[in-house]
């Protein structure tokens, strides 16, 4: 019986044991991951003997203000009363700690002096150096020259023409200083554009806080040779107060980056295609829909991405292709970024298939000189191959309208039978005439409002909003969305809101001259894209956009027709 409890206490015991570890283990790495950071800084590292200075150390967690242990500085220094000060503040629902102490240092001889590392908690300080001299105006006098540097980086000094290079210049600050500026690097056969906005941080070295000031430049070359880079050059005023009443003193201060050689070479002999040197190249493609088959009319999306590196927006060359002429295409302006480095440029353009049959469209291929190896390479995106079948309404690509087919009876059409007595006496009969007349009117009043309900639906779906359900997210109806299509010059939208709008309206009175009107804006727009220079719109896409919106509000006010209330095709049958 012990026996048989023993046994089964042990794994209670054994998982209460293994919980207990976890949590130990758990609190242990949290610990150790999150260890406070400690700072130890001076109010200056080279003074005169018996100069007082201030040391401030720092720790980003609530401790003991007895933790600072300051006897390690007795044999070096005279050391004032320390203060100290802890807190937390909250911004935003980010808690932040702290604790702080302030002691006032003097040296007691002449010569260079460590302040050692201080231990607090898990958290070391680093070690600080000052440096005493005989009086306090040595000091003053050693340091005379400015704390700032001004240091540059250069990311590579050979490179081929064309190709570009990355310039880093670093501020290092530390003096109080009013109306700095920056002035880019230059150098004769150089493009200079500056990369980005300016980057600050705050660091400490041997014991004093820096503000360092970060800038990248763009740097390339328009001619092949050794070029001079002169570097980046810092200036501003420095103002250097003096405690009590005294005047501030101000003083101008000018210091340049030092200057790099940079080594040009030129294009090879034997390179193909725009010339375009970088370390990568990278092309890509979209295709919007995925399908291998379309309809007439149904527009096909590709998106067209190119990422070069170390190379200026500028130097990108144009995508140009060459489309069969079945297709029409309709290219957006190109959008230009940049990503880690890489110039960016994508190219959407629109296909619309105006023949059914197969179509390929064509690939793209890019040369470019590979830098990195010294030898030509080339990116290439595969062209598509589809099957276009027959549009639902071809009316919609082809210019011509073809005529409405007219039924005529297989039978020739024979003169009005002569009334048999059987007919007259019907014909005379009073009560027959009512019944018939109270039938065709309940008939004709039947398709009235048979009629009357189709064209409120239509309506509905013509010219409303349609509200999306559990939403208050609005879907435009598709003469709205012409409207705001041609407003914003969405050409391709304009087509989509009319694909609908015939969807909605087949065989609409208006609807060869919408479509001849989308396809004027359409072409002319194309071909403003292509000639019309300064952004200025041509202005027959102006007219016609025009035109189209007069014609869109006309058919929002007038009635919806039903298909009774067009013509017959059928001509009325005469008797000879």
């Amino acid at each position: 019986m012990n026996t048989r409890n023993f046994a089964s206490i042990m794994p209670l015991q054994l998982k209460h044991a293994m919980l207990c570890l976890a949590t130990f283990m758990g609190l242990f790495f949290t610990s150790a991951t999150y260890a406070a950071q400690a700072v130890a800084t001076v109010s200056k590292n080279v003074v005169g003997v018996h100069e007082v200075f201030q040391l401030q150390v720092s720790i980003d967690d609530n401790v003991n203000t007895n933790a600072l242990d300051l006897s390690v500085l007795k044999e070096h220094f005279n050391i004032g009363t320390p203060s100290a000060s802890s807190g937390t503040q909250i911004i935003n629902g980010t808690v932040s700690r702290s604790t702080e102490w302030t002691v006032a240092l003097a040296t007691k001889e002449i010569g260079e002096f460590t302040i050692p590392s201080f231990r607090i908690g898990a958290s070391s300080t680093d070690p600080i150096t000052i440096t005493s001299l005989k009086t306090a105006s040595d000091g003053q006098t050693n340091t005379a020259t400015p704390d700032i540097k001004v240091m540059a980086d250069l990311d590579k000094s050979s490179l081929y023409l064309g190709e570009s290079a990355e310039y880093t210049v670093r501020v290092q600050l530390g003096e109080q200083i009013r109306q700095a500026s920056l002035t880019a690097p230059s150098g004769d056969g150089l493009e200079v554009h500056q990369l980005g906005e300016d980057r600050q941080v705050e660091t400490v070295l041997n014991g004093k806080r820096y503000l360092v000031v970060i800038r990248k430049y763009q740097i390339t070359p328009t001619s092949a040779g050794n070029i001079t880079l002169h570097g980046a050059e810092f200036s501003g005023t420095i103002i250097k107060g003096s405690r009590g009443f005294g005047s501030t003193l101000r003083l101008p201060f000018n210091k340049a980056a030092e200057q790099e050689v940079l080594h040009v070479k030129n294009k090879p002999a034997g390179y193909q295609g725009v010339w375009l040197p970088t370390e990568d190249l990278q092309l890509s493609q979209q295709w919007q829909p995925t399908t291998n088959s379309v309809k007439v009319g149904e527009p096909i999306t590709r998106i067209l991405t190119l990422r070069v590196k170390n190379i200026e927006q500028s130097r990108l060359p144009n995508l140009n292709l060459t489309y069969p002429s079945s297709v029409r295409v309709y290219s957006e302006k190109p959008v230009y970024g940049s990503d880690q480095g890489y110039t960016t440029m994508t190219l959407k353009q629109v296909i619309i298939p105006r023949q059914d049959g197969t179509l390929t469209l064509p690939s793209l291929a890019i040369n470019w000189w590979d830098t990195a190896n010294d030898k030509q390479q080339t990116s290439k995106v595969d062209g598509l191959s589809l099957t276009v079948m027959p549009g639902d309404n071809p009316s919609t690509i082809d210019n011509n309208t073809a005529a409405p087919v007219n039924l005529a009876p297989n039978t020739t059409a024979n003169p009005q039978p002569t009334p048999t007595p059987q007919t007259a006496e019907t014909a005379n009969n009073p009560v027959w005439i009512w019944a018939t007349g109270i039938f065709a009117g309940l008939w004709l009043l039947t398709i009235w409002l048979f009629i009357n309900e189709r064209n409120k639906r239509l309506a509905l779906i013509a010219s409303t909003t349609v509200l999306i359900p559990g939403t208050d997210k609005a879907i435009p109806s598709p003469l709205a969305g012409m409207r705001q299509a041609i407003k914003a010059n969405d050409n391709i939208q304009l087509q989509y809101h009319m694909k609908k709008w015939q969807q909605a309206q087949p065989n609409h009175p208006q609807e060869q001259q919408v479509r001849k009107l989308i396809s004027a804006i359409m072409a002319s727009s194309y071909a403003a894209k292509q000639s019309t220079e300064n952004g200025k719109k041509d202005e027959s896409v102006k007219d016609a956009q025009k035109t189209l919106l007069s014609l869109l509000e006309t058919i929002e006010k007038e009635p919806l027709r039903s298909q009774t209330d067009k013509k017959p095709a059928l001509t009325p049958i005469e008797p000879e």
